[in-house]
C-alpha cells in the first residue's frame, strides 16, 4: 500500500511541475495562479497544497531540483581533482550545455528576459565557479582567482542565455569547443584577429 501512495505522490508532483513549467513559458511567473497550475495538471487545489505551500515554494523546489541535478552531474564530471585545463573546462561546459538541452522548457522559462526568474542565473554561476575553483586549488595564478572565476562563470552564462534564446543553434559539443577556444586563446586570437 505504501508503494502505491509513493507512486501517486511522485505522479502528482511531476504533473504539477510539468504544468508549472508550461505555464511559465506561456504566461510568465507573475501571470500564473495556483488554479492555473491545478487546472493544467488536472488536479484539485487541495492536491497542490498537499505538496507545496504556495507558488514561490513550488518555484524554489523546482529550481533547487534542477540546480542539484546540474551540481551532481558536474561533481561526477570533475571528481578527479586534477588541475583545470582548457580541455577539462570544455568538458565541464559541454556537460552543462547537455543538461540544459535536456530540460529546455524550464531553462527557457528561467533564463530568458521575458520570463527571467531572478536569482536562478546567479545560482548557476555559483555552481560553475565552485566547480572550476575545485580544479584551481594549489594552482599558482598570475591574476586574482576571484576575478578569473567570475569571468568564466559570467561569460559562460551570457553564452548560455544567447544559446537558449537562439534555439540551440549549436550542439553542446560545438558550443563548448568554441567557448574553450575563447578561454584558452583569448577572444581576439580565437576569432583569428591579429593583435597588431
Amino acid at each position: 500500500m505504501n508503494k502505491k501512495t509513493d507512486l501517486r505522490i511522485i505522479r502528482s508532483k511531476h504533473s504539477i511541475k510539468r504544468a508549472f513549467i508550461e505555464l511559465l513559458n506561456e504566461k510568465g511567473y507573475e501571470g500564473i495562479t495556483i488554479q492555473d497550475i491545478a487546472d493544467k495538471a488536472m488536479i484539485n487545489r487541495n492536491t497542490f497544497y498537499l505538496h507545496y505551500q504556495n507558488k514561490p515554494d513550488l518555484l524554489n523546489a523546482s529550481m533547487d531540483e534542477l540546480l542539484e541535478e546540474l551540481n551532481s552531474t558536474l561533481n561526477l564530471c570533475s571528481s578527479s581533482k586534477s588541475p583545470v585545463s582548457g580541455s577539462k573546462l570544455e568538458q565541464l561546459m559541454q556537460t552543462i550545455l547537455e543538461r540544459i538541452q535536456d530540460s529546455t522548457p524550464f531553462y527557457k522559462a528561467l533564463l530568458l528576459d521575458e520570463n527571467r526568474i531572478y536569482g536562478f542565473q546567479s545560482k548557476m554561476e555559483e555552481i560553475i565557479k565552485n566547480t572550476v575553483e575545485d580544479g584551481l586549488d594549489n594552482t599558482p595564478l598570475k591574476i586574482s582567482k576571484e576575478l578569473l572565476l567570475q569571468y568564466i562563470a559570467s561569460t559562460f552564462m551570457g553564452i548560455v542565455i544567447w544559446w537558449v534564446k537562439n534555439d540551440y543553434s549549436y550542439t553542446p559539443k560545438e558550443l563548448a569547443s568554441q567557448f574553450g577556444k575563447i578561454l584558452t586563446h583569448g577572444h581576439l586570437k580565437a576569432a583569428g584577429i591579429s593583435d597588431d
